[in-house]
């Protein structure tokens, strides 16, 4: 049966992009052009796959500075904990997960060769606390800092999503916390508006999805009255008036901002996409949209702001596209408006992402906004002391603050507090210099992660805007190798060389030695490619890639000066997309399996004829293919849906398929895959928008991760078979490092011998009713682990 396609808006951004590049060549001729990133993104935004035809240079965008993901791109969205409550019940076995790194991302080069910690979305000062600040991570959930900015923990680990747009705190009580989770930058998802009484410690959700939308970029407290919170994001403006009691959705349509009078507070201004700025008098209710000078068309989002020191005075700045349509002045409470002409175009190119605009509590004439960085777009960080009449950038330092600026909040004693795709800084002169704030912020946006095949110490983690920072040492520091964005790497397995390869978006390909680079990219810059592409290594080879477009792409002498690349498929493997997933079996160099962002999978054994292998396959994005190391025709492949069956198992080359996540709850994807091989069945691990599962029992039953591993988005694993270890790349909390069972349970205490010291070692476990004495991972310490413990022990293994 013919399988239907999908697409999402990221890739629906993609064919618009094919057709303008189709509409720039001759009728029947294949269409092929040169552009620069900044004339392939549409409003700012890069499409998630590069149009074929298209050949991308980098123009302005020095440095590997490619901007953000593309919206509502597949590797970033997440999905939350199915039928989640705080503390709620936590599996006490399974495996005990340990923070490796980047806390922070070092030498990073758009932080002034500082530190980064990953990108800050909202920021929250404490109102009377100098020292005490509360930051929303961008999927890396909510952080405090009591030694203002020195060391940052994290306090929402354990929450249903750690993907988050705005967070607030109650004026009248700043033991009160929110958090609105979702971006709609990023268009990843969210699961309502949650909760904090007790500084953070605890959190409950008292608005879900239907409630308030699922991607949150404002919250607002009314001063007071606390039980009244006005809520903005992609769903709209809403309001409740009892504490999330309920709710009412009052504009039905998408708003960027709202905000409050600071002393008559029932008056409320909203910024509504594409119509313009609306004031209630009544809080909230009925607002009428204002005139008095403002556009009305030709933009999209709308960003209020309003002085606290004069509240008559508010600045609106309408964007249209990746630019500014205008910013606009009103000091008499929104009646007349006065578009600032001098103001600069701080969003371009790309202002759905980046963009702000931040009055000083203390001057209504001195305001802020921030965009993108001046070294290579037009602002970074500017400010004005006379109410918009002049500019100043301020973000350059030195130390220099990182690009792609979201965030403005200003402290009780007039410390600024920025936040961007880097981190956080923070100005104690007015914004005429800045302090790094990142050294204990570990936030990074891992799109995919890989470890040396046999130093164990040693890894390498594509980012988000941060590069590909390395793992070197048992440090939670790694320095930044790849500037920009980061994605799939490979490590040369030799450990006499330190040899090794990352990417660019669009499978723009360097390789490194020690320090020294040489770009390696092979000819298919024409093809379609994903904004992250894979490129893997052949086990068997260490002078063997391979990279995907639409086809499968293969060089066989990696290591030389100039390297060749063969494509060793035609574009059918793509079937229509692009590809998504390579694996090579261990022992047959010639045997792949790849897997398109179409859900086919195709294989061959000779490295030259591609068969179809997709009868019995889902519709959906394929995430991870998976090969058993002893039994090339062993695979299993997963797939980025939430649904039906997302992991499945061929033993015959794919000529059939065995779903193997039948007890997957609905609702989890199964974006990244590992497989232990060292059991009989082998032990199953998915990573999900929220935190891993893993299977025992060929995918009839699953287990999520205890405590242990935050609820982040898990974008890759990586299992180590002969250290025993497994790690986990998550987009936004770094990456994290278990030690797997031994494949003989009876060495209890995994020292390779199977004698009495394994029997002492259980033995005191089961006394102390340790988690660890949980030998059969029922959840409980009792007689029955005694009894298969003792079972293990009397036949040696």
């Amino acid at each position: 049966m013919m399988k239907l396609k999908q697409i999402g808006p990221a890739t629906l951004l993609g064919v618009l992009a094919l057709a303008l590049a189709a509409c720039s060549s001759e009728p029947g001729t294949r269409a092929v052009r040169t552009m620069e990133l900044d004339e392939l993104a549409i409003d700012g935004r890069l499409p998630a796959v590069k149009p074929e035809g298209v050949i991308v240079t980098r123009g302005k965008r020095e440095e590997h500075e490619s901007g953000p993901p593309p919206y509502g791109y597949i590797k970033v969205i997440g999905e939350p904990v199915p039928n989640w409550t705080w503390g709620g019940a936590q599996t006490r076995t399974g495996l005990s997960w340990t923070f490796i790194g980047p806390k922070p991302m070092a030498s990073e080069y758009w932080s002034g060769e500082g530190n980064a910690g990953g990108h800050v979305a909202a920021i929250a000062p404490h109102p009377s606390d100098p020292n005490t600040v509360y930051l929303a991570a961008n999927t890396g959930g909510v952080w405090k800092t009591t030694d203002a900015g020195a060391n940052w923990t994290p306090l929402t680990d354990q929450l249903s999503i750690l993907n988050h747009g705005a967070i607030a705190i109650d004026p009248s009580n700043p033991n009160v916390i929110y958090i609105g989770s979702g971006s709609t930058h990023s268009g990843s998802s969210g699961d309502g508006l949650f909760k904090s009484t007790d500084a953070g410690a605890t959190w409950s959700r008292i608005g879900t999805t239907t409630d308030v939308g699922s991607q949150i970029n404002r919250v607002v407290v009314h001063p007071q009255s606390p039980g009244t919170l006005h809520v903005t994001g992609s769903g709209g403006y809403y309001r409740t008036l009892n504490g999330g009691g309920t709710w009412t959705r009052i504009i039905s349509a998408a708003c960027s901002s709202v905000v409050i009078h600071p002393t008559s507070p029932n008056i409320v201004y909203i910024g509504r996409n594409s119509q313009g700025v609306y004031k209630s008098t009544t809080d909230g209710s009925s607002p009428t949209k204002l005139a008095g000078g403002l556009p009305t068309s030709g933009f999209t989002q709308v960003l209020v702001d309003i002085s606290k020191s004069n509240p008559q005075v508010l600045y609106a700045a309408f964007l249209s596209g990746g630019g500014i349509q205008g910013l606009y002045r009103t000091s008499d409470g929104g009646t007349n408006w006065t578009k600032l002409t001098n103001a600069p175009n701080f969003p371009s190119p790309q202002g759905y992402w980046n963009a702000y605009v931040a009055v000083d509590p203390t001057n209504e004439n001195k305001l802020f906004v921030g965009g993108v960085d001046s070294r290579y777009a037009e602002v970074g960080i500017s400010r004005s002391l006379d109410a918009g009449a002049t500019w100043t950038e301020v973000g350059l330092g030195p130390p220099s603050v990182h690009p792609d600026h979201h965030c403005m909040a200003f402290g009780p004693t007039g410390v600024i507090w920025e936040g961007n795709d880097g981190g956080v800084w923070k100005s104690t002169n007015g914004g005429s210099s800045w302090t790094n704030c990142n050294a204990t912020l570990a936030a990074a946006q891992i799109y995919n992660l890989v470890q040396h095949p046999s130093l164990t110490l040693r890894a390498l983690g594509g980012t988000q805007d941060n590069g590909t920072p390395e793992r070197s040492s048992s440090s939670t520091s790694w320095a930044q190798l790849q500037v920009g964005d980061g994605g799939y790497s490979v490590f040369d397995p030799s450990t006499t060389t330190n040899r090794r390869y990352t990417t660019y978006v669009y499978l723009d390909i360097t390789r490194w030695t020690n320090s020294s680079s040489k770009g390696i990219t092979g000819g298919w810059g024409s093809d379609p490619a994903n904004f992250i592409a894979p490129l893997v290594g052949d086990p068997n080879s260490g002078s063997t890639l391979l990279g995907g477009t639409n086809r499968i792409w293969r060089t066989t002498n990696a290591t030389a000066t100039t390297p060749t690349w063969t494509a060793i498929s035609t574009n059918a493997v793509g079937a229509g997309g692009t590809i998504n997933a390579i694996a090579v079996a261990t022992g047959a160099s010639n045997t792949i399996y790849s897997g398109s962002s179409t859900g086919d999978v195709y294989v061959t054994t000779d490295a030259t004829a591609w068969n179809n292998r997709s009868t019995g396959l889902p519709n959906g994005q394929i995430s991870d293919i998976v090969i058993a190391p002893s039994a090339p025709g062993t695979a299993y492949v997963a797939y980025y849906n939430t649904t039906g069956n997302r992991v499945l198992k061929t033993t015959d080359y794919g000529v059939t398929w065995t779903p193997m996540s039948a007890g997957l709850p609905s609702g989890v994807s199964a974006g990244a895959l590992a497989v232990d091989f060292a059991f009989t069945p082998p032990t199953l691990y998915v990573g999900a928008g929220a935190g891993m599962y893993y299977s025992s029992d060929n995918g009839a039953t699953w287990t999520k991760n205890n405590a242990t591993l935050p609820n982040v988005n898990v974008a890759d694993l990586f299992i180590d078979p002969i250290a025993r270890t497994i790690t986990a790349g998550t987009y936004g909390r770094g990456a994290w490092m278990a030690n797997l069972p031994q494949a003989c349970p009876a060495d209890f205490n995994g020292d390779g011998f199977v004698n009495g010291d394994d029997y002492d070692a259980f033995a005191e476990a089961f006394d102390n009713a340790d988690p660890a004495g949980d030998f059969n991972n029922d959840g409980f310490v009792n007689g029955d682990d005694y009894d298969a413990f003792a079972g293990h022990f009397d036949a040696g293994c």
